[in-house]
């Protein structure tokens, strides 16, 4: 990362790709003014956006640091904006989510107490445009989180008690709760290996971990979040704030949203692939589970492709089954699927629209 002018320590650098949104940028900006953390740089990577985000971006001066680029997609954004901060750390998030106004603080201070933890991230709360849908999300939104016995407990084995002193916005009252919060660190390389569970908009580290493990790769697509943890995971301890640090926007445009499931899928597939060739040993040692994992993305991404194209579903769903050893009842919804004429799906579809509308 050299060629870059490097902040006192102190600084974070805050990167957000941002493309086509003029909408929720406002928001997301102000939760960042907001911030306890005195020393920030706000970094938003315009990644070819059509509509009025320009403007809204220009529109704040000096106090954010705008760069544009054509669209390149999310890689090629993030790593414009990791490659352009000057702080000695860097904070990830996307430009329609809302930071807590302690966010910054609370993680630069797990960063500070544990030199051993590479990257920290957090739980965060979910809403829509009709409120709040979840408090504490992670354990719904990831699915390994759900699935373990302790939740994060079980995928990171230390447990640490952290005082948030100096870290809440000024207030005459604090209770005495919301000044401790619960802190799981450890290594979680062969668990996000499985599966991510770090939520990427939560996401805090050292600028010389770039220098390490490098930036985002474009050839991961929209999973290159997922990519780049695995390999951050590989070469240090992760910590989880337990405590909710973001607000995360759920929309039908974000890339987790039923309309992009195609491409997430198949990019879910292609890391979870790379990890496997990138940790041949690992692979060999954990085989029993990492067949169970690739043919479930296999028979996932069939399912998503097949009203789109049944040849393509097939091929996926018959490398789950026949390479990978997996039938399950996906398996065979899937393959009901595969055999159903489009146009009884096709009415079938029509009837539950109307059934919920």
């Amino acid at each position: 990362m050299s060629g870059v002018s490097v902040s006192p320590p102190g600084l974070i650098s805050v990167v957000i790709p941002a493309y086509n949104a003029q909408q929720s940028l406002p928001a997301t900006l102000d939760s960042l003014f907001s911030q306890t953390w005195p020393n920030i740089e706000i970094i938003v990577v315009d990644d070819g956006s059509t509509d009025n985000t320009a403007a809204v971006l220009a529109s704040y001066g000096d106090r954010i640091r705008t760069v544009r680029q054509p669209n390149g997609g999310l890689p090629s954004a993030r790593s414009t904006g990791v490659a352009a901060a000057r702080g000695q750390l860097i904070a990830l998030m996307d430009a329609d989510d809302l930071c807590l106004p302690e966010r910054l603080a609370v993680q630069a201070r797990v960063l500070q107490q544990w030199t051993d933890v590479v990257l920290c991230c957090s739980d965060f709360n979910a809403f829509n445009e009709q409120g709040v849908v979840g408090l504490a999300y992670a354990s719904h939104y990831y699915a390994s989180i759900g699935r373990a016995s302790k939740g994060v407990q079980s995928l990171l084995e230390r447990v640490e008690r952290m005082d948030l002193t100096g870290c809440l916005p000024a207030s005459p009252v604090v209770a005495e709760s919301d000044r401790q919060t619960t802190v799981y660190r450890g290594n979680a390389y062969r668990a996000i290996a499985h599966g991510n569970f770090v939520h990427p908009p939560t996401i805090m580290f050292r600028r010389e971990l770039l220098d390490t493990v490098g930036t985002f790769d474009a050839d991961a697509g929209s999973m290159c979040d997922w990519d780049w943890i695995a390999r951050v995971a590989a070469v240090g301890q992760v910590a989880f704030v337990e405590r909710p640090l973001l607000e995360y926007r759920l929309s039908a445009t974000q890339m987790s949203s039923p309309r992009h499931r195609i491409k997430a899928s198949t990019d879910t597939l292609r890391v979870a692939e790379r990890i496997c060739r990138r940790d041949e040993a690992l692979y060999l040692a954990e085989l029993p589970r990492f067949r169970a994992d690739l043919g479930f993305f296999c028979a996932d991404a069939a399912d998503a492709e097949v009203d789109n194209d049944k040849w393509k579903a097939a091929q996926l769903l018959s490398r789950s089954v026949v390479r990978f050893g997996c039938v399950d009842a996906l398996t065979l919804r899937v393959l009901l699927k595969i055999l159903t004429p489009a146009w009884a799906l096709a009415a079938k579809r029509h009837r539950r629209a109307l059934h919920t509308a």
